[in-house]
């Protein structure tokens, strides 16, 4: 079944507005472009908004329980883009994490010995929030209560400083999308699935992407009627 996120979807629903034709009067390389802007700009938001639209955001969510080393969480490496939240486990007051001290080497014992673990966010604070917690006698973060913060971009710091691992949600990195074509002899063309990087995204997503694509579109074309139809469009959502 088609997916109508998909590239060739998206750039059939845009010109089928404009009444246009499939052809160079709309270059699939611009088209690419107005994608990948589009799609960045949508990731930015949605992740703000967090958890609205989180059926359009699902395609790009991830989930890591990341050891802490030293107070510090390292951010997933290859496909980490924007954080959500994160979170620590606990119970009566400790990290579910730490070592469980029973009389049995019993799997299913230490697994009911963990049951009552519940998931604490972990709030990220300001600079300026962090040293006044980080150092105050009364305020000082808890188990119940932690903070972060970005030391840079690639890794947390966290408080308390023994935290044993934190869960990080986040939102994945973005291909660069591409819409591969096959040129026709009357100088219109039509999606070749073999030269594309098809896009990511899933039908709850469509209708952010049509009309911000739509509206880099209508701005490109400098075409009055398509204009108009897009500021319509623009004050009905996100866009």
């Amino acid at each position: 079944m088609a997916n109508k996120s998909g590239l060739d979807n998206l750039l059939k629903s845009v010109l089928s507005v404009g009444n246009a034709e499939q052809n160079f009067a709309y270059p699939p390389s611009v088209f690419s472009n107005h994608v990948n802007i589009v799609t960045s700009f949508i990731l930015d938001n949605l992740t703000f908004l967090y958890p609205k639209y989180a059926d359009a955001l699902l395609p790009f969510i991830g989930k890591e329980m990341i050891a802490v080393t030293d107070g510090y969480v390292k951010l997933p490496p290859n496909d980490y883009r924007n954080l959500i939240g994160a979170s620590i486990q606990v119970k009566n007051g400790k990290d579910c994490n730490d070592p469980v001290i029973i009389d049995t080497a019993s799997e299913f014992k230490t697994a009911k010995l963990k049951a009552g673990c519940k998931s604490v966010p972990v709030v990220m604070v300001s600079k300026a929030e962090w040293d006044y917690r980080t150092t105050s006698t009364y305020a000082f973060p808890t188990y119940e209560n932690p903070i972060g913060i970005f030391d840079s971009e690639k890794r947390i710091k966290v408080c308390p400083y023994d935290i044993a691992r934190v869960e990080l949600m986040y939102v994945k990195k973005e291909k660069i999308y591409q819409y591969g074509y096959i040129r026709q002899p009357d100088d219109t063309y039509i999606y070749d699935d073999a030269t594309s990087v098809e896009s990511e995204w899933e039908e709850p997503a469509f209708e952010l992407l049509f009309k911000g694509i739509f509206a880099l579109y209508s701005a490109w074309s400098r075409d009055n009627s398509i204009l108009e139809y897009s500021m319509i469009l623009n004050k009905a959502g996100l866009f």
